[in-house]
């Protein structure tokens, strides 16, 4: 694994940022109670999102919840997932909060130097009142970010290369949308979330932010989207290619987020009006 802080050498001077004074927040991983776990595990059971079947990762996670009776009322379903998720959680104490430590002393090596980076490279400041980011960790098999309060959740026995590829995602996130707000005040906050275009395009970027420099010199993941984000084609070309040509342009990045943004707007438009004609022609014959 990459050392990011580099003994002997001066980060700012290696990713060309200023140090005036920053104020950066930190990451801090916290043992998730069992209540919250509880949440969680009944969120994601009854979760149906077409880009992430969190149903199906959660009866993986929970083999136990495979066969819930579908009869049950919702009332009655959360009493089987609180039996399940507090069986497991007892069972399993120990493992959050060793994973918990782990998880902050190896995130602890590149904090700064990523949300400088980050900074700098979305030409915007953290927010001044945003001293800590919150990260529960408990049994969990998918990692639901809370763009509101600046906090997500991820669970045990990821390793390494994962937690910092997480780490890193789910907060550029945080950042983007800041960034997102000062150039579009207009977007209503609902499109922030799935299943809106502003939601999917923040989703998409990722892949060609974090995959260039600065942030493919920091760490040593491949980071890639929803599989389904690379199987969008525009004419020949796959749309992700492009997506990747608009951002490895010599152009500001307020530039980059607007051709970027109405370049998938453009291309996802197009296909819904070409099923809609094909939907059309099947029923006039």
């Amino acid at each position: 694994m990459k050392e990011l802080l580099l003994e002997n050498m001066n980060l700012c001077d290696i990713i060309d940022i200023g140090c005036d004074n920053m104020t950066l927040p930190k990451i801090m991983f916290k043992e998730m109670t069992l209540q919250e776990n509880i949440d969680v595990i009944k969120w994601a059971y009854f979760e149906n999102n077409g880009a992430l079947s969190v149903h199906d990762f959660t009866i993986k996670y929970f083999p136990q919840l495979a066969n819930l009776d579908t009869n049950l009322s919702r009332n009655e379903s959360y009493k089987v997932i609180e039996e399940v998720v507090t069986n497991d959680y007892n069972k399993y104490k120990d493992r959050i909060k060793s994973e918990t430590e782990r998880y902050n002393a190896l995130w602890g090596q590149y904090n700064n130097s990523y949300f400088k980076a980050l900074s700098s490279y979305l030409n915007i400041k953290w927010p001044n009142n945003l001293k800590e980011i919150s990260a529960t960790v408990g049994l969990i098999p998918v990692f639901p970010r809370y763009l509101d309060n600046f906090s997500f959740s991820i669970g045990t026995g990821v390793d390494d290369s994962k937690l910092l590829e997480v780490c890193a995602h789910e907060t550029l996130h945080f950042l983007w949308f800041e960034k997102w707000k000062q150039i579009h005040p207009e977007t209503p906050r609902r499109e922030y979330d799935s299943p809106y275009l502003v939601w999917q395009y923040s989703e998409m970027v990722t892949d060609p932010i974090l995959n260039n420099k600065p942030f493919s010199t920091m760490f040593e993941f491949d980071e890639r989207g929803y599989d389904s984000f690379y199987e969008l084609e525009d004419d020949s070309s796959k749309v992700m290619d492009k997506l990747r040509n608009i951002y490895s342009k010599d152009i500001s990045i307020e530039e980059k987020m607007n051709d970027g943004f109405n370049y998938i707007n453009r291309v996802l438009n197009k296909d819904k009006d070409e099923r809609i004609a094909k939907n059309e022609l099947v029923n006039k014959k």
